[in-house]
């Protein structure tokens, strides 16, 4: 069976978790904006990375289909949230949820999420529910704080490369190592498997935001799905402004996206950037190592190679 097989039948899991959530005519003003976000379904790493982790430490995915739709379930309440302040009006080629309706609604919207989001989690069958609230209410407080420094970082001159990182930890991989975590506490496996298993979404989740932040320049617009350029124009301290000001002294923003490649290649920000990405990547996968040998364990890896090979 090939990854992108075993990984749709996952996803086919999680949609119809997601699917069982109340109708739109039960409440509609409440329901439908959070049903339609939910649709809007992209790559779902979060939930199926808590899904193949928990398999690979041995554990039900009829047990693991909680945790991971509480995951996808927060992660979606993030983006609601996040388009409201970003201002963007569309999310996955289609309206965000404040431009269909309007920012009451939305907000009210991503409250809901996040309220499906515990009610999911605490569901999940044989597990210590105190614990997993512990851990979930500290991943989404850090979350916030993520995306107020991300925020608060458009107003500052410079940011160093320890203040990106730490917004980046928050803001990212925070999420992603919740999400390992889940998998394996919901498969009662030891706590070293459970450590092993954070350190490892904690290094993908880095990696696949330096990338994401590469991408935004040097990615196919056709394959981004967005403008390229989108984090330069809205004045995002991504880790490629942070390099080349470290380097050069000259801000992102003053140049176009010709110009921008042409320093970043003479001051070898790139390479230095996907020097770093490699860097994370194989921290992720030093942490599997602790995993049995099996089945999930392989695409565990292989999903892994998947994302950071990603051209979007």
């Amino acid at each position: 069976m090939s990854i992108n097989t075993q990984l749709d039948y996952f996803r086919q899991k999680i949609n119809q978790a997601i699917k069982a959530i109340p109708p739109q005519d039960k409440n509609p003003l409440f329901y439908e904006p959070i049903n339609y976000i939910n649709t809007l379904t992209g790559k779902q790493i979060r939930p199926l990375l808590t899904i193949i982790t928990g398999l690979a430490a041995g554990g039900n995915i009829d047990h693991l289909i909680f945790p991971a739709t509480a995951v996808e379930l927060l992660h979606n309440f993030t983006l609601v949230h996040d388009d409201i302040m970003d201002n963007d009006d569309l999310r996955r080629g289609k309206p965000t949820v404040h431009v269909k309706w309007d920012l009451g609604t939305a907000i009210l919207a991503g409250d809901g999420l996040l309220g499906l989001a515990y009610r999911k989690l605490l569901g999940t069958p044989g597990i210590d529910d105190l614990r997993m609230a512990k851990l979930f209410t500290e991943a989404m407080l850090e979350i916030c704080e993520g995306q107020a420094l991300d925020k608060s970082f458009e107003n500052i001159g410079q940011v160093t490369r320890g203040d990106y990182l730490m917004m980046i930890r928050k803001k990212t991989a925070m999420l992603i190592s919740l999400s390992c975590q889940l998998g394996g506490i919901t498969a009662h496996t030891g706590e070293p498997v459970v450590q092993a298993l954070a350190d490892f979404g904690m290094n993908l989740g880095l990696g696949f935001q330096i990338q994401d932040d590469l991408l935004d320049i040097y990615a196919d617009e056709s394959k981004l799905g967005k403008r390229v350029g989108s984090d330069l124009a809205m004045h995002k301290k991504t880790i490629v402004n942070v390099l080349l000001l470290e380097k050069s002294g000259f801000p992102i923003n003053i140049f176009s996206i010709s110009d921008l490649k042409k320093l970043l290649k003479e001051k070898d920000v790139i390479d230095e950037i996907r020097l770093m990405i490699d860097d994370y990547f194989s921290q992720a996968k030093r942490a599997l190592s602790i995993l049995p040998a099996n089945e999930f364990t392989t695409l565990l890896a292989a999903l892994t190679d998947d994302i950071k090979d990603r051209e979007k």
